[in-house]
């Protein structure tokens, strides 16, 4: 079945982004894939359950083989903690006043795009197609705020594979949520490809 599959491209996905992330950041870091749907992309259907909360969102365009686009939405206080953790830092107060830095961002993008690229040579190596994505794209703010942005170029009609990921840093959890936005005639052929 369909979701099969896209669950097997998460999972060898996660498997390469646990081992490329570990190198990067000089931690012991596992990624689970516990969720995989397909979902008709718009806000209310996309399952980043944080409304009034704020978000980050690591996004690339796919710019050779597929028409699409790749999200990947952490929670603003969890992308905190993956940047304490990634640095060594012990664990600040939520009650703390935090702003991202520019070290801070592009610690976020570079993780983002190890996920992002993993996502895509695993999706790749399934289709025969080679799948390249633009430079990331980094947004954050109010979760509705961020997904009129990143939504706002697709129809009612359009496709979201979700596969949801959960990144194990040194025993504490933290979990992000991962889109392909596809139109429908590429969310046909992947279907289609993926199925045959």
């Amino acid at each position: 079945a369909l979701l099969d599959i896209l669950k097997e491209v998460g999972n060898i996905a996660a498997g390469c982004s646990g081992t490329a992330l570990s190198e990067l950041l000089k931690k012991k870091i596992s990624l689970e894939v516990p969720v995989v749907d397909i979902i008709v992309a718009y806000p209310e259907n996309l399952k980043i359950k944080t409304e009034g909360e704020r978000v980050v969102a690591i996004s690339s365009k796919i710019l050779t083989g597929l028409e699409g686009e790749v999200i990947f939405f952490l929670k603003e206080k969890e992308s905190f903690r993956l940047i304490d953790l990634s640095m060594g830092m012990k664990k600040i107060p939520e009650s703390y006043t935090r702003i991202f830095t520019q070290m801070g961002i592009s610690l976020l993008k570079e993780v983002g795009n190890i996920v992002i690229c993993s996502h895509l040579s695993t999706l790749g190596f399934f289709l025969k197609k080679i799948l390249i994505p633009s430079f990331p794209v980094f947004l954050s703010g109010f979760v509705d705020e961020v997904l009129n942005i990143t939504l706002s170029f697709y129809q009612e009609e359009d496709y979201a594979y979700l596969i949801e990921t959960i990144f194990t840093v040194e025993e504490e959890k933290i979990k992000g949520s991962f889109y392909f936005l596809l139109p429908p005639q590429t969310a046909k052929l992947v279907t289609e490809n993926l199925s045959s």
